[in-house]
């Protein structure tokens, strides 16, 4: 049998883009053609422009960290009763969790003292 030979276009039809490449719009931030930034002193991927208008309510940024710790218990939760449950099958169960408590006391000590430096 023999083996058919491959299609010089992708499932024979028409190419979307044209050899040399597609062109692409300029990305946000950046000067039309060049590629280059259009603020001066902002990398070409900086991310988005500067925030304007108001900023935003104090009632939000309570919220966020309300979340923030909320994940977080929830986090060292999952730890110390994964621990537990992993070493009691082959220990006892306390071991575990005295264990996860470590692991979770050692995690808060570094994020404080890389919050420090």
């Amino acid at each position: 049998m023999a083996a058919r030979q491959r299609p010089s276009r992708p499932a024979d039809g028409p190419r979307r883009t044209p050899p040399g490449g597609a062109a692409r719009p300029p990305r946000p931030g950046t000067s039309p053609g060049t590629g280059t930034p259009s603020r001066p002193g902002a990398a070409a991927g900086s991310g988005p422009p500067p925030r304007t208008g108001p900023p935003p309510p104090p009632t939000s940024r309570l919220a966020q960290r309300v979340v923030a710790v909320l994940l977080t218990v929830l986090l060292f939760g999952l730890i110390v009763f994964g621990a537990g449950a992993g070493f009691a099958t082959f220990t006892d169960r306390w071991v575990g969790y005295a264990v996860g408590g470590l692991f979770c006391v050692v995690m808060v000590g570094a994020g404080i003292w890389s919050s420090r430096r």
